[in-house]
């Protein structure tokens, strides 16, 4: 009777032990009226509305538990969120797009980053934003151009960049512009932050000198005037891109 008892115990606790160990979530509709709801709106920075745009609500304490939307033709979109696990919930948004010969991927900018529950319907909308800084001390929603000196021993700090549009548009339809930017010292790089990408002429201004551009990652040879594509150079993060030149006299 002694050896029949363990293993009768043993298959009592393996289910409670089994369940202790996981957690799963759904994303099918929950009709438990304890769970909660999120929804909102993504448009553009003129106000336009974004379709198929993914949403992503992730929550902030089980590891790897997302329930995802998608917005229609007018831009909405709407998550349940199931009932378990407890706890609170954040909302992002992120548009792809390809141009220029480049796939690009854009954190959109939330209206409200608070964690919620499901405790009642939370709105959370998203703005497309080609430039201005991230929520906190996430950088720039632009796009960087990084100098590096090769054959010069200018200030690089007072090198101005002009950025003249080659298209009448910029990736998200909006009016392309001409753009002057200085240089800055960014960890120990020397760049020109925040530009809405789009495709570009660029000249390197300095007093008394002419300088010469030389695009890191071509063929090419340097050239007073150079075009300007913003891509995947260097350690970036998901949805950073920069452009990287020698400059030379």
């Amino acid at each position: 009777m002694k050896h029949l008892f363990q293993p009768l115990l043993l298959l009592f606790f393996l289910p409670f032990t089994l369940a202790a160990c996981s957690k799963s979530v759904s994303n099918q509709k929950d009709t438990d009226n304890s769970s909660g709801e999120v929804d909102g709106k993504v448009m553009d920075e003129n106000g336009n509305p974004l379709q198929g745009v993914k949403t992503t609500i992730e929550h902030t304490v089980w590891y790897d538990t997302y329930l995802y939307g998608v917005t229609d033709n007018s831009g909405k979109y709407s998550i349940k969120l199931p009932a378990e696990p407890a706890g609170t919930w954040t909302a992002k948004a992120q548009i792809e797009r390809s141009a220029y010969g480049q796939d690009y991927k854009f954190d959109l900018q939330a209206d409200n980053t608070d964690p919620f529950d499901k405790s009642k319907v939370t709105t959370r909308n998203f703005t497309w934003k080609l430039s201005g800084p991230k929520p906190g001390n996430g950088g720039f929603y632009g796009a960087h151009v990084d100098l590096y000196a090769f054959g010069t021993d200018v200030d690089v700090t007072q090198i101005k960049l002009i950025l003249t549009p080659l298209d009448t548009k910029l990736i998200d339809g909006s009016a392309a512009t001409s753009i002057e930017k200085t240089i800055k010292d960014v960890a120990g790089t020397f760049m020109a932050t925040d530009i809405p990408i789009g495709r570009y002429s660029v000249k390197a201004i300095y007093a008394g000198k002419k300088l010469l551009l030389d695009n890191r990652h071509d063929n090419g040879e340097p050239a007073e005037s150079k075009e300007v594509i913003f891509g995947k150079n260097g350690t970036l993060g998901e949805t950073e891109y920069n452009i990287e030149f020698w400059i030379s006299e």
